[in-house]
């Protein structure tokens, strides 16, 4: 079972400034579009935005953190979610 004080062990965790990195690799384009489109989706309905999205046509780049302040279980369970998307879009 994961930590949930973790994200899940292949996101980078930095401490200064504190964030979150990943990046996500897709077969094809139109899984990298769904992705970016079910991420857009998750970040209106959590009202969380990653501070940085980079794409080519089968990888995305995000970057999540959480303002300045120490990561929270909001920031961890954001990117979990993130990983829920990608393994159904995969």
């Amino acid at each position: 079972m994961a930590d949930p004080g973790k994200a899940s062990a292949d996101w980078q965790e930095q401490a200064r400034p504190p964030l979150l990195f990943k990046r996500f690799e897709f077969a094809d384009y139109a899984s990298t579009r769904s992705f970016l489109d079910a991420m857009g989706e998750l970040s209106e309905s959590t009202g969380l935005y990653p501070r940085n999205v980079s794409f080519a046509s089968t990888h995305v780049n995000v970057t999540v953190d959480a303002e300045g302040e120490p990561l929270g279980e909001r920031e961890r369970e954001f990117a979990r979610q993130l990983d829920a998307l990608a393994r159904r879009g995969s």
